[in-house]
């Protein structure tokens, strides 16, 4: 079955004449009413009523028209994809992004990139360090959004140094401590540190701070309203809790051994030659415009 005699099928019942068709498809009229008598010989039912003037559908005609639509709009999705995958080389890119790390810093960055490559398939997986790097090794992951190494150099891919967010400690506007601004680290150990587990299921991987005893949760809202309701402490990047400082359900408060604000830089790496591809290049360039403002 030729698409072309489905799209001659489809214009000609849109345009209400086969003559009509055949302009809109630059033919000339009797091609375009020969691709519709194979058509029908295809599937074998008639789709027209015909009169010299003009052209009716048939009740088989109506029932299959909204599937020949359906099956012609696919037709040119997939050509559009094949078209783009043959251009970018790929049609699936995957970005890693370290626990912890705000997803919020990459909301317009995703969707200027996704608006860029609409045919592209874009996966985003936020996991461990090592799960991530493991993943990288293996060529399951494009390009990693990590919090800064101490690796002054990395030969083994591409990468760039790049912005910062700003980590807080956080308690309940409530809190016996809220009337200190600054709290010296030994007041804290019969408080309950909450932490963000951020996808993390295995506690002994979590460092755990001034405190004997903890709660640890993956869920952030969940953490922040058992934060603002109870008497423990935490600490979060201050833009997942904006919202609740600003209305004075929770309150920021500074550390006597943190006297400078604690900034957690990050870091970008990527398979050597993504940065020449279209993909590659265009990703790298938003998203260093976007975490260097």
């Amino acid at each position: 079955m030729n698409i072309q005699r489905v799209k001659a099928f489809v214009l000609t019942t849109q345009l209400g004449s086969v003559s009509a068709a055949a302009r809109a498809l630059g033919k000339r009229q009797p091609q375009v009413s020969q691709w519709i008598a194979d058509l029908e010989v295809d599937i074998g039912v008639d789709l027209f009523e015909r009169s010299a003037n003009q052209v009716a559908l048939t009740a088989g005609g109506e029932h299959l028209l909204p599937k020949a639509i359906l099956a012609l709009a696919q037709w040119e999705q997939f050509t559009q994809s094949a078209t783009h995958y043959a251009e970018l080389g790929k049609g699936r890119l995957v970005l890693g992004v370290e626990n912890y790390i705000p997803l919020e810093v990459l909301r317009s960055t995703i969707q200027r990139y996704l608006m860029q490559f609409p045919t592209l398939d874009f996966v985003l997986k936020v996991d461990t360090f090592d799960a991530l790097h493991s993943a990288f090794l293996s060529n399951d992951i494009d390009l990693l959004l990590l919090h800064e190494t101490v690796e002054l150099h990395q030969s083994q891919s591409g990468y760039c140094r790049l912005g910062e967010y700003q980590e807080v400690m956080l308690i309940s506007g409530q809190h016996a401590l809220a009337s200190q601004q600054v709290i010296d680290p030994a007041q804290l150990a019969p408080y309950r540190e909450y932490i963000w587990a951020g996808g993390q299921t295995e506690s002994d991987d979590l460092e755990v701070g001034f405190s004997g005893h903890y709660c640890q949760i993956p869920d952030l809202a969940l953490l922040k309203s058992l934060l603002a309701e109870g008497d423990g402490y935490s600490f979060l990047p201050l833009s997942l809790a904006q919202t609740e400082i600003d209305s004075g359900r929770l309150k920021v408060v500074q550390l006597s051994s943190e006297f400078a604000p604690m900034k957690r830089r990050l870091e970008m790496r990527w398979h050597h030659g993504f940065e020449a591809s279209t993909l590659g290049s265009s990703l790298l360039t938003l998203i260093k415009e976007q975490l260097s403002k």
